[in-house]
């Protein structure tokens, strides 16, 4: 008998698995194996391994002091994906079982908008989908009597040459600052892609009320220093002008939504005024 293993269907599961359990804090994958067996599920654990070993592959997840493994931004952000994917494949599965008890409705047909790649919708979109699922799990969790949490937001406006100039280095400064949050944040600190030119920083207030004005400072050093350094080695880049914007909001219980708190980090960052610098 071919058991369920021998499929993708273990090292699909396995993958939802670690990206749902390092949430919280890292471990150990033999721990976390143990956690999972205790299920007794009809999986084999060779899937536990290929899936470990494809979000390490995958940058998904990164080793952690004394031989455990941590969740990256990146690592994050795969985490929302996965959920949503699993979310829509669970009410098929339970209809093909039996165990549905709403009458299948009929889709309905419609032509598939088309996708500009690279544009403002799409990176509204990817906002949509990640940071704002994120940002209502935690409002979830700080209601629920977890931590109240802040929201930092860092968004770089470049004046360059061209448009291909422009976008090479709002890439190379988001893609910077995302894959070094973790030294230059803290661990605890959740970072998202913003928008199509910023950051977004989520973390937990640890004995710091002021955690979120930090974390806003430290963004937009973390900018601006990356800009500064672009600009003076890469020739194409030199005589770009630039502003980069920071703020941030902090959880309170008079906020209600998700929505309000982006909205309140959102009027900040468009009340702030950096002071444009040419290289």
């Amino acid at each position: 008998m071919v058991r369920p293993a021998a499929t993708g269907l273990a090292t699909a599961f396995y993958r939802l698995f670690l990206l749902e359990a390092l949430v919280a804090e890292p471990a150990r994958p033999a721990a976390l194996l143990a956690r999972i067996a205790a299920e007794r599920l009809p999986l084999a654990s060779g899937g536990f391994s290929r899936a470990l070993q494809a979000l390490l592959e995958g940058g998904y997840l990164v080793p952690a002091p004394e031989g455990a493994v941590a969740l990256s931004p990146l690592g994050a952000a795969e985490r929302m994906a996965e959920r949503e994917r699993w979310k829509n494949v669970i009410p098929t599965v339970a209809r093909l079982i039996g165990e549905d008890p709403v009458p299948r409705v009929a889709p309905a047909v419609a032509e598939a908008p088309a996708v500009r790649y690279r544009t403002a919708e799409v990176a509204e979109a990817y906002l949509d989908r990640v940071l704002v699922a994120a940002l209502r799990e935690r409002l979830a969790q700080a209601r629920d009597g977890g931590r109240a949490f802040a929201l930092a937001l860092g968004v770089v406006d470049v004046d360059a040459k061209s448009e291909a100039t422009r976008r090479a280095m709002v890439h190379r400064v988001i893609r910077a600052t995302l894959g070094g949050s973790t030294t230059i944040f803290g661990g605890d600190v959740s970072a998202f892609r913003y928008g199509d030119a910023g950051v977004a920083l989520i973390a937990p207030i640890v004995g710091d009320a002021a955690r979120g004005a930090l974390l806003a400072a430290l963004v937009r050093a973390r900018m601006d220093e990356l800009l500064s350094a672009m600009t003076a080695t890469v020739r194409a880049f030199a005589g770009s002008r630039w502003n980069v914007r920071s703020a941030q909001a902090t959880w309170s219980p008079e906020i209600a939504t998700s929505g309000a708190l982006l909205h309140t980090a959102q009027d900040a960052l468009e009340r702030d005024a950096a002071v444009p610098r040419a290289a």
